[in-house]
């Protein structure tokens, strides 16, 4: 009976841990930008979590299907970042800027 108890236990804590390490391993966020750099951009997703990705020389951006510049990437813009693993980071492969914000 404790041998049962301790496998519902143990499948339990496996099940509730699945969205977090999920979450932990994606590749793509889309939400608002939170902060940019040089070398980071960082999106908070509709859930609220923020997602940080390493810039890289390899990273490209663009605003819609034309060409941008990472000095393009404003705070507040909503934007779409698909990136791939790169030891314990995520590097930042096309990042996809929203339109411009009324005004600019």
């Amino acid at each position: 009976m404790l041998k049962h108890i301790s496998r519902v236990v143990a499948l339990v804590a496996a099940l509730a841990a699945a969205p977090a390490v999920a979450h932990e391993s994606a590749d793509r966020a889309m939400g608002v930008v939170e902060s940019a750099t040089a070398e980071r951009i960082v999106i908070k997703a509709g859930d609220g979590h923020a997602i940080a990705f390493k810039v890289t020389p390899e990273t490209r951006f663009f605003r819609g299907d034309k060409p941008a510049r990472a000095e393009d990437v404003r705070v507040g813009q909503r934007a779409v970042v698909h990136g791939k693993r790169a030891g314990d980071a995520v590097e930042a492969v096309r990042v996809k800027l929203g339109p411009p914000s009324a005004g600019k």
